[in-house]
């Protein structure tokens, strides 16, 4: 194949996070050679080690590289960073025109990723393409499940997104949009917020989603619960505006309720003790104060780590 013809081809990347993964990595990495080798584009398989310290995926990776030896991109990060660190650290060395992230539970056909491809290459209006189960299907546990539905109504509130548009980790992008991505991130990153961030040209594609075949899902719904409350914080000022329409309810509510202390004073000569009335309220405004510096607290919080936001360069090494 001569210069002009490679120079021609569009170029996948193809980045995959592993945490603690062994057998799928193998089955992954054959499945993705023989789909493009039977196809008109260029492909590269990134695959990013968030489990430094787990012999296992290390001996794995040592496996791939033997087989592969440069045919797969394989990057070590120095300690366990995250999924989404080990995304942007995987999005950073990606050279395609189109990038795809999928998960490392074979959970994601391989398959489906030239139907991605095609739907996106075809549609030049859309940038991003969020991958979900046909009916929304999902083949994880009903407690996973919950917890993934109760991500997406509390994402809901503070994505800026159409409200039919279900986020998703198996996913494909133009350059430009992984572009943005890897230059705006911050110091506790959500991915979809920033793919959102970086284009609303979004689209749901409807493909199979399968059961995982080797150990369990380490997001467990506490974890997911745990994002979702991390990400409103981190990319919205929703708790402050609940915040701020509380105060002004309760400043309604004492100018009223004094308006009527006063007025039975004046009017009837009642004479309240007043303890209970101060205690309720002197308990009810210290509450209010005290929850209104915590929420101040954690978005001060969010800036000091903002300021420690490491470089992706940092975070890993090639192996």
């Amino acid at each position: 194949m001569n210069k002009e013809m490679i120079k021609d081809k569009l170029m996948i990347s193809i980045v995959i996070p592993v945490y603690k993964s062994t057998k799928s990595l193998a089955i992954i990495a054959d499945q993705v050679y023989d789909l493009f080798e039977k196809s008109d584009y260029l492909f590269e398989l990134i695959l990013v080690n968030d489990s430094p310290d787990y012999t296992p995926t290390n001996n794995e990776f040592d496996n791939l590289r033997e087989k592969y030896d440069d045919g797969i991109k394989l990057l070590q990060m120095k300690v366990n960073s995250g999924q989404q660190f080990a995304l942007l650290s995987g999005l950073s060395e990606a050279k395609g025109d189109f990038v795809l992230t999928m998960d490392d539970d074979l959970q994601h056909p391989v398959e489906e990723i030239l139907r991605l491809v095609e739907e996106l290459k075809e549609n030049e209006k859309v940038d991003t393409i969020f991958a979900v189960p046909h009916d929304h299907q999902k083949k994880h546990h009903i407690i996973r499940n919950f917890g993934s539905w109760l991500v997406y109504r509390i994402g809901n509130l503070y994505m800026d997104k159409p409200k039919h548009l279900m986020s998703s980790s198996f996913k494909i992008s133009r350059r430009n949009v992984i572009d943005y991505v890897i230059h705006n991130y911050n110091a506790t990153p959500n991915m979809s917020t920033l793919y959102l961030q970086a284009t609303k040209h979004i689209i749901n594609m409807e493909v199979e989603h399968r059961a995982r075949k080797f150990g369990e899902s380490n997001y467990s719904t506490w974890k997911l619960i745990s994002l979702a409350i991390s990400n409103v914080v981190n990319y919205t000022s929703l708790p402050l505006a609940i915040l701020g329409g509380l105060g002004i309810l309760t400043f309604i509510f004492t100018v009223c309720f004094i308006s009527y202390i006063l007025v039975r004073k004046l009017v009837y000569g009642d004479n309240f003790p007043g303890y209970a009335s101060t205690v309720i309220l002197i308990s009810f405004f210290g509450g209010l104060n005290l929850l209104g510096i915590g929420i101040i607290g954690e978005y001060l919080f969010r800036i000091i780590k903002e300021q420690q936001k490491p470089q992706l360069k940092d975070l890993y090494v090639k192996k």
